[in-house]
């Protein structure tokens, strides 16, 4: 789906709350006239939405719509802290009609990050915070329905976790290039054994954890012979026992010697 600033509607209604102790929902009789967005980054509750119960948690994201019918409590030792926005969209006709009312997001869409942003620029008001503001709900949006694609392409919540784990894992191998990252250190922080680690990587991620490593020294390596590093300082600052063997690893990932990467 594809919304723009001319399809959302935004209203004064936004925010990120710890729901009172005593809070609760009940338009069991009174359907919703719109839509609104509702994330849950805290505590525990529950939510009945069109005579279906949900069991709402960290991550949860319900979207509700218009007609919806809806009771609504919490956990008052463990409250919700929730992020809603209101909003309503031009025109009768919804492709938001098509996708489920409950989803559970992967931290690795950073979507958090978004409803935050989302949150700032309306309290701002700055230079052109509605249309920025617009952008980011039409982002969280595709989110939830690339979310709902994917739990029910999987259908399965322990692949779901693994993949998350996956990516993790990959993102600590990005942001330290250059350690040396063994497959027993890297299934022990995965909580894996080293022989099912490295047979889900590959599942995953598609390659193997070996060649995602190297891969990864070798794009870090690139940027900064790109910046001007000499071969040899490069080689050194990516922990390779020597400057012949990055050279001819180097070589075997690109086709290139290094020394013709430098400006």
């Amino acid at each position: 789906m594809n919304y723009t600033s001319q399809d959302l509607i935004l209203s004064s209604f936004f925010g990120k709350v710890i729901c009172e102790p005593n809070w609760k929902w009940n338009r069991a009789d009174t359907p919703f006239a719109d839509y609104d967005f509702w994330y849950v980054w805290d505590g525990e509750g529950e939510v009945i939405l069109n005579g279906r119960h949900h069991h709402v948690r960290q991550r949860d994201c319900i979207l509700f719509r218009p007609g919806d019918l809806t009771v609504a409590s919490h956990n008052p030792e463990h409250p919700l802290t929730v992020t809603f926005i209101h909003f309503s969209i031009k025109g009768e006709a919804s492709p938001l009609s098509l996708l489920p009312s409950l989803v559970s997001f992967d931290p690795s869409e950073f979507h958090e990050q978004c409803l935050n942003r989302f949150v700032h620029v309306m309290l701002a008001k700055a230079y052109g915070y509605e249309e920025e503001s617009t952008m980011l709900l039409g982002l969280l949006l595709l989110m939830f329905e690339r979310q709902s694609q994917t739990e029910q392409a999987s259908g399965d919540h322990a692949r779901h976790s693994l993949k998350r784990i996956m990516l993790d894992i990959a993102a600590y191998i990005m942001q330290n290039s250059g350690q040396q990252h063994s497959i027993s250190d890297l299934a022990k922080q995965a909580h894996l054994s080293p022989r099912y680690f490295s047979l889900k990587f590959k599942e995953i991620m598609g390659q193997t954890i070996e060649s995602f490593v190297i891969e990864k020294r070798i794009e870090r390596a690139t940027y900064l012979l790109r910046l001007g590093m000499t071969v040899s300082e490069v080689s050194e600052a990516l922990g390779y026992r020597s400057i012949y063997f990055f050279s001819r690893q180097f070589k075997k990932v690109t086709g290139t010697n290094p020394s013709m990467i430098r400006p």
